[in-house]
């Protein structure tokens, strides 16, 4: 029994150091050179008007402060005919960022499968009001 006991214990700390291996060889996601926040909007521009399955593109802007900020990606959450538009951008923070204060924009695209009236709701950090666009699909 006391010979079993030790050959248990010795497979749990092999078992154990293996498992501890394991997790060390795993790569971490150690990408610390970009840094993604979501943006506050500032301005959209886009059409008023769209036929069933037609892409429109919105013009939307948000605050610059410095050329390390750069588009990353749009993402949005819908509810029957209201989408929530969040736009995200990174940033470099081991880049030189002194500039001057400038406006940036990126396209965002929609269509519409069906007709009727749709709400874009572009959305600030913290699900602050943003902007609100309807487009009317026929």
């Amino acid at each position: 029994m006391n010979k079993f006991l030790s050959v248990f214990a010795i497979l749990i700390m092999l078992v154990a150091a293996s498992c501890q291996k394991a997790e060390m060889s795993n790569p971490v996601n150690a990408d610390t050179s970009s840094l993604v926040k979501q943006a506050s909007i500032i301005t959209v521009n886009g059409p008023l008007t769209a036929s069933v399955n037609q892409e429109v593109s919105f013009n939307v802007s948000w605050p610059y402060t410095g050329n390390c900020e750069k588009f990353k990606s749009f993402k949005t959450s819908t509810l029957k005919d209201t989408t929530h538009i969040k736009l995200f951008i990174a940033t470099n923070p081991h880049e030189d960022c002194t500039g001057k204060e400038v406006k940036r924009s990126s396209v965002y695209k929609f269509k519409a499968a069906n007709p009727g009236t749709y709400i874009l709701k572009f959305v600030g950090p913290d699900n602050k009001p943003g902007i609100i666009d309807t487009l009317r699909v026929k």
